[in-house]
């Protein structure tokens, strides 16, 4: 099991805009924390039958069992009906990521 604290974020505080172009105020340094991140990862191996040439052995795991969506990335955003409201939208990359390995040695 994997765990981790929420990185230091710095968010916008305020905007204004230049040539038409929003540009975002920061006011406090590392004032907010991202989500805590946490994983679970599963593996288990098969040995197969040994020989005299080699042995080999089936390798089948799992990267974050559960499937959290992780924060990746906070990225902020002007609402296109609003253009006075930012918000703020988490982006995750994997949730499941099954792996296969056939292991030999001879």
């Amino acid at each position: 099991w994997v765990y981790y604290t929420g990185n230091a974020i710095t968010f916008p505080s305020g905007k204004y805009q230049i040539d038409r172009k929003d540009v975002m105020y920061y006011a406090e340094r590392n004032g907010y924390r991202t989500p805590a991140y946490h994983r679970l990862d599963v593996g288990a191996t098969y040995l197969v039958k040994k020989t005299a040439k080699y042995e080999s052995e089936l390798a089948f795991s799992l990267y974050n069992a559960y499937g959290r969506r992780n924060a990746y990335m906070i990225r902020f955003e002007t609402n296109k009906s609003d253009l006075n409201q930012t918000s703020a939208y988490r982006y995750s990359l994997f949730t499941y990521i099954p792996s296969v390995s056939w292991n030999f040695k001879f």
